[in-house]
C-alpha cells in the first residue's frame, strides 16, 4: 500500500513539472504572468509562507517515499522467518548457491545457471540449463524442480510456495562438454616463459 502511494505521488509530481515544462515551450504560460506572479509570491509574507510549507512537505514526502521503496527492494533481496531465539534473514544469492550446486550433481546438466525472486505468494526460482543430449527432457525437469523445491524448503525451512521455472537454453553432446574443458585445461597449461636472475 506504500509502495502503491509512493508511485502515485511519484507520478503526480512529475506529471505536473512536466505539464509546467511543456506549456512554457509552447507559451501557453505567458512569461509575464509567470513573473508577476512569482514576484507577487515573494513579497508576500504569507504566501512566501505557504509555499516554504509546501516545500517542506514534499521534502518530507521524497523521504518517506524513498524510504519505502528502498526498504520493498531490500525485503526482495532476502527471506526472512523467525526461530523461538529471533528473526532470520537469508540472502537470495544463498538459494541460487544452493540451486546451482545441486544442478552441478546430476550428469544430465552441462551449465545451469538461477535466478530467485521472492513475492508475496512464495519463492520464484528460475533455471537456465544447458542438457546433455541424450536427455528425456519431460522427466528430467520434472525431477528437477521437485528436487530443487524439497531441497530449499528443508535447508532454509521456507514455508512459501516455491514455483520453480526452467528453461532449456540448448542440448550438447558429451563431446561439446569435454571439448571445453581440454580447452580451459590448456589455457590453465601456458607455460610462462622464465626471464632468468639478472646479477
Amino acid at each position: 500500500m506504500r509502495t502503491a502511494l509512493s508511485v502515485f505521488f511519484y507520478t503526480i509530481l512529475f506529471a505536473f513539472l512536466g505539464t509546467l515544462v511543456i506549456a512554457f515551450a509552447f507559451h501557453i504560460i505567458d512569461i509575464h504572468d509567470l513573473i508577476l506572479l512569482l514576484s507577487r509570491a515573494y513579497e508576500d509574507s504569507y504566501l512566501r509562507f505557504i509555499t516554504g510549507l509546501c516545500g517542506m512537505v514534499l521534502i518530507l514526502l521524497s523521504f518517506a517515499a524513498a524510504q519505502t521503496i528502498t526498504g520493498k527492494i531490500q525485503r526482495e533481496k532476502t527471506i526472512a522467518f523467525s526461530n523461538p531465539n529471533g528473526q532470520v534473514t537469508v540472502t537470495l544469492s544463498a538459494v541460487e548457491d544452493l540451486v546451482k550446486r545441486l544442478a552441478s550433481q546430476m550428469t544430465e546438466i552441462r551449465e545451469a545457471k538461477a535466478d530467485v525472486r521472492a513475492h508475496k505468494k512464495g519463492i520464484d526460482i528460475g533455471m537456465r540449463v544447458v542438457l546433455a543430449r541424450e536427455t528425456n527432457i519431460p522427466d528430467f525437469t520434472l525431477r528437477l524442480q521437485e528436487l530443487i523445491a524439497s531441497r530449499t524448503q528443508d535447508v532454509f525451512g521456507i514455508d512459501e510456495a516455491i514455483t520453480v521455472r526452467i528453461h532449456v537454453a540448448k542440448i550438447v553432446s558429451r563431446e561439446d562438454k569435454s571439448c571445453k574443458k581440454r580447452q580451459e585445461i590448456e589455457k590453465e597449461e601456458i607455460p610462462v616463459p622464465y626471464q632468468g636472475i639478472k646479477i
